[in-house]
């Protein structure tokens, strides 16, 4: 009795282990979203994270409607997902901007300008706003 009881336990435990290893495949083969449309050039770092990606889609969307505190809260979430995200930081600029705390606008376009290169086109970007803040 005891071997079959071991045997049907092994047996459970190896469908289970390969449902699991199943599902991790499956997870780890589905496409991020693809954010080109909403804030032009994907760079790498931008594409490498789903999440981020997608949180921006929907501050600029929020932003889009007005609501800049649900976008303020959007870019945050994104920013402690990926601290080191340039264009996380010129939205958040944005979206202060957007609320008129200028303060904050431009302690956010610094951040953005420490992370940006110059693959991710946001130094003139950057410098824009940084205009209006200071105007404002």
């Amino acid at each position: 009795m005891y071997p079959a009881r071991m045997n049907l336990i092994r047996i459970k435990s190896t469908k289970i282990g390969l449902i699991l290893l199943t599902m991790l495949a499956v997870s780890c083969s589905l496409p991020t979203v693809n954010t080109d449309q909403y804030h032009g050039v994907k760079t790498t770092e931008n594409a490498s994270n789903g999440p981020v990606t997608e949180l921006h889609r929907l501050a600029i969307s929020a932003s889009n409607q007005q609501q800049y505190d649900q976008s303020v809260s959007y870019l945050q979430r994104a920013i402690k997902i990926e601290p080191r995200n340039a264009r996380s930081w010129y939205y958040l600029a944005q979206s202060y901007w957007y609320k008129k705390s200028y303060r904050q606008c431009l302690d956010m376009i610094e951040r953005s300008y420490s992370y940006s290169s110059v693959e991710d086109g946001l130094d003139n970007a950057n410098d824009e706003l940084k205009t209006q803040c200071m105007v404002g």
